[in-house]
């Protein structure tokens, strides 16, 4: 059951504050990714800031979709779920990016940095199989 499921969504005040509330934190973030783009347009930075671009978007419609008529039956059809792993595998791709960007710079110079930053792509790794699970798993359900 998702939690929508638990909340009164029909109050037109809170779906107006999650969208918005969503809304400007990423499109903050957009802008400063956009930023650091221009600023320091080597390839490192591309390859890190647009698929988080892509992400944050992507996460944002999705956010505003179920927001707008919340249900369980949204998660079942195709696209959607499609369209939730190219969101999420995206963010994994810039957080992959990121750290390998990360491990070869001088910032990463003291060994537990390096050891932080490997125990952070472990986890990102394992939540990112167990969402995919997850979230095929609606569909999965479904057909069955």
């Amino acid at each position: 059951m998702l939690v929508f499921d638990k909340v009164n969504m029909n109050c037109l005040y809170l779906k107006i504050g999650i969208i918005l509330s969503f809304t400007l934190a990423v499109i903050a973030v957009v802008i400063r990714s956009i930023w650091q783009i221009v600023v320091i347009p080597t390839s490192g930075t591309v390859i890190i800031f647009i698929p988080l671009i892509f992400t944050l978007l992507g996460a944002n419609a999705l956010v505003v979709y179920l927001t707008i008529k919340p249900s369980r039956q949204k998660l079942e059809h195709l696209w959607v779920v499609i369209g939730i792993t190219v969101v999420v595998t995206a963010g994994l791709v810039a957080g992959v990016s990121h750290f390998a960007h990360f491990i070869f710079s001088p910032q990463a110079d003291p060994p537990l940095s390096k050891v932080i930053g490997f125990f952070v792509l472990s986890s990102s790794l394992t939540a990112y199989l167990l969402f995919i699970w997850f979230i095929w798993s609606f569909r999965r359900n479904r057909e069955s």
